[in-house]
């Protein structure tokens, strides 16, 4: 099969994939760039999926444009937390006590 006719995609290497997204602050909506392939698929997948949100605006040649349509949607987010064996038991007796009050109330609502 002949190679002739088509069109080839340029490659970019991964130290040079990127990602842009923008918004402004009274607009609803943003626009990400990508050149990175993982997050290309990634945004293909969500404008089949949620087409109401997700929507190819521009392919270039090394990359392509989405919109969001709820810019709500893009979270920026803190590391997780590390939670020590001691806050992980005080948790956990803090949720018994909730679950046993919790419980207390129903069976006193159910007693009318």
């Amino acid at each position: 099969m002949s190679e002739m006719g088509k069109t080839k995609k340029p490659y970019i290497g991964l130290e040079e994939q990127e990602t842009h997204i923008s918004y402004m602050r009274n607009d609803g909506y943003a626009e990400i760039f990508t050149s990175d392939s993982t997050q290309m698929t990634r945004l293909d997948r969500l404008c089949k999926t949620n087409p109401e949100v997700y929507s190819m605006i521009r392919e270039e040649g090394w990359g392509k444009t989405y919109r969001c349509n709820d810019k709500s949607l893009i979270s920026l987010r803190s590391k997780k937390r590390t939670v020590t064996d001691e806050q992980r038991q005080a948790a956990s007796e803090r949720m018994k006590k909730y679950q046993t009050t919790k419980q207390s109330n129903l069976d006193s609502v159910s007693e009318f």
